[in-house]
């Protein structure tokens, strides 16, 4: 399994995940996880030379997974976007040159139905096979056998999630090659707000474990950034599947340790103001 973080600069991490401003985060980060999946490509599509330094930044064997841009997926909701995918495709080259590609993610915005299915058939049919690709869906039309079909008929995983959207965390395996997993969070009116409790954890153990003896890569990112909850809970999970390295320890002590200073803190402010 690749178990990581959607995204690895958030300033907010500071003080807990990161040390402090002085490290440089991506190569920080990369020698505490061996997988990260780039949220921010959807909004922006990278630079070649970026691209070429997040290689130049992370380990040989360090995985990038990466979402589409919204130009393709939301802007243009798949129609005509060969040209768009192809420079995507060329602009992450550095990545597969080096071995370091992982997965892309295809999500589609909450307002493509099951009615634009064909639409998404002819959006698969041009994906280069030799590259990992995932969907996630976010409208409930497709909660149906056809779609899972679908996936299934160009080998692209199907994206499981763990967000209010409730169907989209059935352990659906598409494809015996990859699976694609996604904590988005249990918040309502901000979903990635959200801390995991070790109980809600542990109802993953055996999930992962499934979809690890039925697939080949299991590819798993934490998104609840908010707070460093994201490689907090990414690290108790790793501690709880008995994985968990020397570095990654020390990590996960010093988040603890700060969440520990924070709760005191409030309960002294509490019991001043009373």
């Amino acid at each position: 399994m690749l178990l990581g973080t959607c995204g690895w600069s958030y300033q907010e991490w500071v003080g807990r995940f990161y040390p402090n401003n002085k490290v440089a985060k991506l190569p920080f980060y990369a020698k505490v996880f061996d997988t990260v999946e780039v949220d921010s490509s959807f909004y922006r599509m990278p630079s070649k030379s970026m691209v070429k330094g997040w290689a130049k930044a992370t380990g040989p064997f360090f995985k990038f997974s990466l979402k589409l841009p919204k130009t393709i997926t939301h802007d243009r909701a798949l129609v005509d976007a060969e040209d768009e995918l192809a420079k995507f495709l060329d602009v992450i080259k550095p990545l597969e040159d080096t071995g370091k590609l992982g997965c892309l993610l295809v999500q589609l915005a909450p307002s493509f139905a099951y009615d634009k299915a064909d639409s998404l058939e002819s959006f698969l049919s041009i994906l280069p096979e030799h590259v990992h690709f995932a969907v996630e869906f976010r409208h409930d039309s497709w909660d149906r056998k056809e779609a899972l079909d679908l996936l299934k008929k160009y080998k692209v995983a199907n994206t499981i999630t763990e967000s209010p959207i409730e169907f989209l965390s059935k352990l659906a395996i598409t494809t015996p090659t990859h699976s694609y997993v996604r904590w988005h969070g249990r918040g309502k009116k901000i979903w990635y707000d959200y801390t995991y409790s070790e109980q809600e954890l542990q109802e993953w153990i055996p999930k992962l474990k499934e979809l690890e003896e039925k697939t080949d890569i299991l590819y798993a990112y934490f998104n609840n950034h908010y707070r460093a909850d994201a490689p907090y809970n990414t690290l108790q999970l790793l501690r709880m599947r008995e994985e968990l390295s020397e570095p990654q320890d020390k990590v996960l002590k010093r988040i603890e340790r700060k969440s520990m200073k924070e709760e005191a803190a409030k309960i002294t402010d509490y019991f001043r103001q009373s």
